[in-house]
């Protein structure tokens, strides 16, 4: 059995320009990719923008670009995964007090 093979890369756009100032903008590419000789090729990626870079005249000032979506779903599924166990152990005790041959 053979692992995926997974790359990140961080990725330059074409700059924009603004005016006096010029706009560089990147993208997170994460890219997973399967090969198997009997079953073919399997490829998965994912972009996610990163960040700006904002060039003035005399001066560059770098924007991150935060991923709120991500970090709201990460911290929903934590909650849900405690709300699980939490819930497990609960009845656990309850079924460990109540005794196994006791019917409501």
């Amino acid at each position: 059995m053979t692992l995926p093979e997974q790359r990140i890369r961080l990725v330059a756009a074409d700059p924009i320009k603004v005016g006096a100032r010029r706009l560089l903008p990147s993208v997170l590419v994460n890219t997973l990719s399967l090969e198997r000789p009997d079953q073919g090729v399997f490829h998965f990626v994912r972009l996610r923008p990163s960040s700006i870079v904002v060039e003035g005249e005399e001066t560059a000032e770098w924007i991150e670009i935060p991923n709120a979506t991500g970090n709201t779903l990460s911290t929903m599924a934590a909650a849900a995964a405690a709300i699980a166990v939490t819930c497990s152990l609960i009845m656990a005790v309850i079924l460990i007090v109540k005794g196994p041959n006791r019917r409501r």
